[in-house]
């Protein structure tokens, strides 16, 4: 087993950077300008394989325990840590929206939640998005936290239990079986890619690199070799962004090309001390970094702000002054953006880390409880 750094800096810049694409994809035009590249995708992505990588390591670094506390035990310590740091700010979002309905002022809210609320409430609303396919709805970019809560039910107990020896090969197969089920699913009609399976490959690589990270003896070479393959997973993804081709291949390997692109990234940041040219520079860089730390919250909440908030303080202020101010779409963004940090920033210092703080009480046994603040 490698020995591992107690944190990887460079990973909250590669929050930022995805947190950034997918606002970027959600308030301008798709397919036109800065979105010609399918941002929002790639944002996604970039959080799939972050994640893959992080909860395989916690969970590897945690078998050195099971044999004392039980695979029960640790899998309810973990799922309860994964509990504290997602649910509240879901939640208590969730809270807001059904609330909102019934304030009068609040501009009318496009969302199935209303309708269907078990959806949400209950972590499937991908399940709902696949049949509806309703991207207008103001809470459809939920359905990727709804696919990470269904990968940490079961990541788990794959990682806690199948024997070392086999585990490269478990996780080799979870990636094809995240392609392969694009393939299958498609032919019942469900090529939306929003259901858990169809992102496996995105976990599964960033799981793969952990496993290489922990146990490999040179994992340099691993490195050398993913260069090679996120340039083909680069060029791939352009050429579907760029030809717009709706096609097989664009069901099987457009979320991969991705993930390997991201997985890039992912790997050279986590490995020794991340990038040493100017990007590594522009990762560690303070501003990013605490974007990217702030990253759920700015998730959580940029639909919301420009949507009901934005248009709520000009309402009260119309109200309380008598002007009625209007604005330009690139004023409206601007202000959008700094409403969405400053609401990101207080729910970070005076609700999320509070709330995450409490993980100190549950005691996920690891090498040295290496957990990266994830």
């Amino acid at each position: 087993m490698q020995r591992q750094p107690e944190y990887f800096s460079q990973l909250d810049g590669l929050r930022a950077i995805a947190i950034i694409l997918v606002i970027l994809f959600h308030w301008f035009p798709e397919g036109q300008g800065i979105n010609v590249l399918a941002n929002g995708p790639l944002g996604v992505t970039l959080f799939f394989v972050l994640s893959g990588f992080l909860i395989t390591r916690i969970l590897l670094l945690s078998r050195a325990s099971v044999h004392e506390t039980g695979i029960a035990q640790t899998y309810k310590h973990f799922l309860l840590r994964r509990v504290l740091r997602i649910f509240p700010l879901y939640y208590f979002l969730l809270f807001i929206i059904w609330q909102a309905k019934s304030i009068p002022f609040i501009p009318d809210i496009n969302t199935d939640f209303y309708t269907y609320p078990a959806h949400y409430i209950l972590y499937i609303s991908n399940f709902l998005l696949e049949k509806t396919t309703n991207w207008s709805d103001l809470l459809s970019t939920l359905w990727s936290l709804a696919v990470e809560e269904q990968f940490y039910i079961f990541w788990p107990l794959v990682i806690l239990s199948v024997p070392l020896r086999y585990m490269e090969k478990v996780i080799a197969g979870t990636i094809l079986l995240g392609i392969m089920s694009r393939l299958v699913l498609s032919f019942f009609g469900h090529n939306l890619g929003v259901l858990m399976p169809t992102c496996l490959d995105a976990f599964g690589l960033g799981a793969l690199w952990a496993f290489v990270m922990i146990y490999h003896k040179s994992p340099e070479i691993f490195l050398r070799n993913l260069k090679i393959f996120a340039a083909g997973g680069l060029a791939f993804f352009l050429f579907f962004c760029f030809t717009q081709i709706d096609s097989v291949l664009l069901t099987l390997f457009f979320r991969t090309s991705m993930a390997v692109f991201c997985l890039f990234f992912v790997a050279h940041a986590s490995y020794r001390k991340g990038f040493k040219s100017v990007f590594g520079q522009i990762l560690d860089n303070s501003a990013l970094r605490y974007i990217g730390k702030i990253s759920y919250g700015l998730y959580i909440y940029h639909m919301v702000v420009p949507s009901i908030l934005l248009p709520l303080i000009l309402k009260i202020v119309h109200r309380i002054f008598k002007v009625e101010i209007i604005l330009t779409d690139a004023v409206g963004k601007t202000l959008s953006l700094a409403l969405v940090i400053t609401v990101a920033s207080l729910s970070w210092f005076f609700f999320e880390s509070p709330i995450n703080g409490l993980k100190k009480y549950i005691n996920l046994r690891t090498v040295r409880m290496r957990l990266n603040r994830h």
